[in-house]
């Protein structure tokens, strides 16, 4: 979210002592865990095939990465479009710009959406992404048609007010942030209200611009990252508060201005910790687990660019510090896949980062009882 947040003025936090951690609790596994290792950067900035204000990615059931980038207001280039890629960074080619809103036949994305936040796809390759500025839902096929859009702007239930972060649901039905009006929305993906959830403050269960929000794959409950209040929640799907995860700051397992949010296939749950240009990752009862601040270098494609260019070349050479270049740098999202891949949008740095997640799920003979599992203190 950009642009909104920043123009509310908020009361101070409160200073109670964060909610207990969730105890162990069936269905979730015990992981020997290896960390994360880092595996490929995808796009570049300025570089051939490269981002332009990347905000977020969403998976396409046919195999392919789409990258919505929002673009500036620099003439042909303002607004939105996805770009096509795959893990391995091939692709960019082609690109996928909603076109023909209501009442301006012909007219394109780049003309009449600025707002667009984050993205998602469902099985039938149609992707979805919210417009914080025009309040609304804009549906396009992977192919590149647009479908169209949908949203009630305004304040009451079911309607939209500055909605940016989103997910699906087991049925493919829509989680939406309603950032402005303090909620989080159910839709169906034609738009129809199903219920929600929350209200604007900072005592357990109370929202302040909540920003991303995740499906747990494991229970169904909704982890909701409430950026303002700098921690992350998570809810029934009636809105029943259930835990609360991190606290403001910037030390370790701290959070400042978290935006997207993911859990993966084993309920660890990853936070786009924004303001302090990382990611933080944390097990499903709320502990603390790693930290990202990123380790990508210039790739190949950034590279061709910088050798067709000598005094770039030169420029280069006389770097005294490269360590910048590998940092994360206002991260917006992060999404995991189900191979166990960690999909980091690094939206200051132009690119995505991408871990692979190591780890072992032990079976109950390898691994004392929960009883007696204890919370370490984080130093």
């Amino acid at each position: 979210m950009t642009g909104i947040a920043e123009r509310r003025t908020a009361p101070p936090l409160s200073d109670a002592i964060p909610a207990p951690r969730a105890p162990v609790q069936p269905g979730y596994p015990t992981l020997f865990r290896r960390g994360h290792q880092f595996e490929i950067a995808l796009g570049q900035r300025l570089a051939l095939g490269g981002f332009k204000g990347p905000m977020d990615v969403a998976f396409g059931p046919d195999g392919w990465l789409y990258v919505m980038n929002r673009y500036p207001n620099d003439g042909h280039l303002a607004g939105v479009r996805w770009v096509q890629v795959n893990v391995q960074d091939d692709g960019y080619e082609f690109e996928v710009v909603p076109k023909d809103p209501p009442g301006k036949p012909g007219s394109t994305g780049r003309e009449w959406l600025s707002g667009l936040q984050m993205t998602v796809c469902d099985s039938e390759g149609v992707l979805y992404s919210a417009d914080e500025y025009r309040h609304m839902v804009v549906r396009c096929r992977v192919t590149g048609e647009t479908i169209g859009h949908w949203g009630d702007p305004g304040t009451r239930p079911g309607q939209l007010n500055g909605p940016t972060g989103m997910c699906l649901d087991a049925d493919e039905n829509l989680w939406i942030v309603n950032t402005l009006n303090h909620r989080v929305d159910h839709y169906t993906r034609d738009g129809q209200w199903l219920g929600g959830f929350g209200k604007f403050g900072s005592a357990p269960g109370e929202l302040n611009l909540p920003w991303g929000v995740a499906v747990d794959p494991i229970n169904g409950t909704i982890v909701v990252a409430d950026w303002r209040n700098d921690r992350v929640q998570r809810f029934s799907t009636a809105g029943k508060h259930l835990q609360t995860i991190g606290r403001p700051g910037h030390g370790v397992g701290e959070l400042h201005r978290p935006a997207g949010v993911a859990v993966d296939s084993h309920g660890d749950i990853y936070v786009a910790d924004r303001g302090n240009n990382r990611v933080l990752s944390f097990n499903y009862r709320g502990m603390f687990v790693e930290s990202f601040i990123g380790d990508a270098v210039i790739n190949e494609r950034g590279m061709k660019k910088v050798l067709t260019n000598l005094d770039m070349v030169r420029m280069r050479d006389n770097i005294e510090n490269l360590d910048r270049e590998k940092r994360l740098k206002s991260p917006g999202s992060v999404r995991v896949d189900n191979k166990g891949r960690v999909y980091i949008v690094d939206t200051g740095r132009y690119r995505i980062q991408v871990y692979r997640k190591w780890c072992k799920v032990l079976g109950d003979d390898e691994v004392d009882p929960p009883t007696l599992h204890v919370d370490p203190v984080l130093t």
